[in-house]
């Protein structure tokens, strides 16, 4: 019975270590002017992970990139970086300092 006892004590212990690393994060499927108008949630990124916040913007008209809106997700495996696919740029943003590091301070 102690075996037992010390068994379930040490897979607890290790679960509780497991769940220590996660990080959580905002998660929005479209974030504008300050306020998650779909998909409001949060996520969990396990150990590796990061937060993610990406800027869309669409080429205007007028000849320059218009910001449109911000998705707030969760990464298995996030890379900084500025993308543009013919008419939309993507910029991408990581973090995993602390829980909700991706909240968006917004634009």
């Amino acid at each position: 019975m102690g075996k037992l006892l010390l068994l379930l004590l040490l897979e607890a212990s290790v679960f509780v270590l497991i769940q220590a690393q996660a990080i959580i994060c905002m998660s929005c499927n479209m974030f504008v002017n300050s306020k998650c108008i779909e998909g409001e949630d949060k996520c969990i990124v396990e150990e590796g992970g990061a937060c993610t916040t990406r800027d869309i913007y669409h080429f205007s008209s007028r000849g320059w990139f218009l910001y449109s809106h911000t998705i707030l997700e969760c990464s298995k495996s996030c890379k900084a970086s500025e993308e543009i696919y013919f008419h939309l740029k993507n910029s991408t943003f990581c973090c995993k300092s602390q829980d909700f590091c991706n909240k968006y301070k917004g634009k």
